[in-house]
């Protein structure tokens, strides 16, 4: 297959997973459920999906690539996956082509570190001057480099709505050279992890999903965890759906109802989520 050249990249992964999907698979049919979207939620997907193969060993949940949000719901549109992960709301037009929200779980949006950060905590007004300070460092003196995100990302509204003074100091920290930026929630980590004192953009239920070794820092004196999101009393509370098609596939919906049921609940409570808890976008 020939790519223009200026398609966006963020695209590429979606066109190159319809075109190795257009012939469908008769084996696997009724028996494959293939999820993709946000990669902010793969993780828990993959733990999901583990826990219902033991119920139904003949199921297999396939859990794609990131496809990001606008990439999981094209994808479900057009009949290439079964479920598709949002971390935003969905477009009317979007709406207009029988995506909806299934169920929908809340994890803490977080700021973390790989220095050794225990202890350690920031406050929401702090925020703006540190993303613009070209040489920040940690209470230790140990120098702190920021991961940004790309800005087609769901972290970015989410923080200028919540933070005064975010949007320019994002656009600053954008404009210094040399300053990595994670182009999806797997790069982002990836980076994090390996950038002596990082401090990153990622959410509570990446970190015990996939295991990072990340440390989350307390955000206005609160802990990131299910309780104080549950409670309301963490501050970026960060909602993440799963969405269904029009006319959804029967594994599909048993797929969904396990996220709902008291044993999907308590494995999104061990990986640091909730669900309905109320969350602001």
């Amino acid at each position: 297959m020939r790519y223009d050249r200026h398609l966006p990249a963020a695209v590429l992964p979606l066109v190159s997973l319809l075109a190795c999907l257009a012939v469908p698979n008769p084996a696997h049919a009724g028996e494959t459920i293939r999820i993709g979207g946000t990669g902010a939620a793969l993780g828990a997907m993959r733990v999901l999906g583990a826990e219902i193969q033991k119920q139904a060993p003949d199921t297999r949940v396939e859990v794609l690539a990131s496809l990001g949000s606008t990439g999981g719901i094209e994808a479900l549109a057009e009949g290439v996956i079964d479920v598709a992960l949002a971390a935003r709301k969905l477009k009317p037009e979007e709406e207009a082509k029988g995506v909806r929200e299934a169920v929908c779980v809340t994890t803490a949006l977080v700021f973390a570190a790989n220095h050794q950060a225990h202890g350690y905590g920031i406050r929401r007004d702090e925020l703006p001057a540190l993303f613009r300070d070209p040489h920040p460092v940690w209470p230790d003196g140990t120098p702190l480099k920021i991961i940004l995100r790309a800005r087609s990302g769901s972290e970015y509204p989410f923080l200028i709505k919540a933070i005064p003074g975010m949007a320019d100091a994002l656009d600053e920290a954008h404009r210094r050279r040399g300053v990595p930026v994670g182009a999806t929630d797997q790069e982002n980590a990836d980076l994090a992890q390996r950038t002596d004192g990082s401090l990153a953009m990622t959410s509570l239920m990446q970190i015990r999903a996939e295991k990072l070794k990340l440390h989350p820092l307390m955000l206005d004196g609160v802990e990131a965890s299910p309780q104080t999101v549950a409670d309301g009393s963490y501050p970026f509370p960060f909602r993440i759906c799963l969405l269904l098609s029009a006319l959804p596939s029967a594994a599909a919906q048993r797929f969904v109802a396990f996220v709902a049921s008291p044993d999907g609940r308590e494995v999104l409570l061990s990986l640091g989520a909730v669900e309905d808890a109320k969350a602001v976008r």
